[in-house]
């Protein structure tokens, strides 16, 4: 195998890598980020359940590339999982997690932080800002005080996709910072109307019917924190830890709920 193409196939792989699961509870996936120790780690400094939790970082700067993208070049950061399991259309999927803020957790004004979304492959494309884009179906954001689902409606072309969102106002950063939030996301298209609602704390904050008008390949869930567009807040970003535990999928709302009282690994 020649060198140069040797170092290029390492070089990949130490910044889009198949991410070996931490212990038997955690769901097997891929990890993009900058090649950086901080960027996940095993933490017992804030658990939900069990002994242990996922320990996000970006700091300014911290970005990577796969094959086809870099954020380096396309003005994001990020350090984010994208889970192995994929789903059709068709399907009744429902996603639980658990995310905890830390009491000096700090966002921009003018960029948002993506902590969790759920993506579509094989489906509508087009740009966003200047950049090739494959929109999302719906992303969960962070931008000054507020967390909120934003949900993509697409129209048009499927390869010069129009984009228009809705908001949904999930909770305050301010009153999630020092504690756990439990998260969880349904997303049903077995029936006539599609549905997906999401829930905070066991509240329901999110609903929205009948709006896909595309039907992609598969969809997948990711995970952790993802700034795009990092220019716009005129200076470096700055550093953001997250805590993710209870990451889990499901057919049913009972198969993603905490169970605090599992046994511990």
């Amino acid at each position: 195998m020649p060198l140069v193409f040797l170092i290029a196939v390492l070089s990949l792989l130490a910044t889009f890598s198949y991410l070996t699961p931490l212990s038997a509870r955690q769901l097997p996936g891929y990890h993009f980020a900058a090649k950086v120790p901080h960027a996940h780690t095993k933490s017992k400094e804030q658990v939900r359940a069990g002994k242990w939790s996922q320990r996000f970082e970006v700091r300014a700067g911290d970005c990577g590339s796969d094959q086809g993208w870099n954020d380096c070049s396309s003005d994001r950061e990020r350090s984010e999982i994208t889970l192995q399991k994929r789903w059709t259309y068709g399907t009744d999927q429902w996603i639980g997690f658990s995310v905890f803020l830390p009491k000096d957790f700090k966002t921009s004004d003018r960029v948002r932080t993506t902590v969790g979304q759920i993506h579509q492959k094989g489906g509508p494309s087009g740009e966003a800002g200047g950049f090739k884009s494959n929109p999302p179906v719906v992303q969960q954001e962070m931008k000054g005080n507020q967390y909120f689902a934003k949900v993509h409606i697409l129209s048009g072309d499927s390869k010069n996709v129009r984009n228009s969102d809705k908001r949904f106002e999930l909770a305050s950063i301010s009153a999630m910072r020092g504690r756990w939030t439990d998260v969880v996301l349904h997303f049903d298209t077995k029936g006539d109307d599609e549905v997906l609602e999401v829930y905070i704390n066991g509240q329901r904050k999110a609903y929205i019917s009948d709006w896909l008008k595309f039907r992609p390949k598969n969809y997948s869930f990711k995970y952790g924190i993802y700034r795009s567009f990092v220019s716009r807040n005129n200076g470096p970003m700055p550093t953001q830890v997250i805590f993710f535990d209870e990451v889990r999928m499901g057919n049913k709302h009972s198969k993603v709920q905490v169970n605090t009282r599992r046994p511990t690994d």
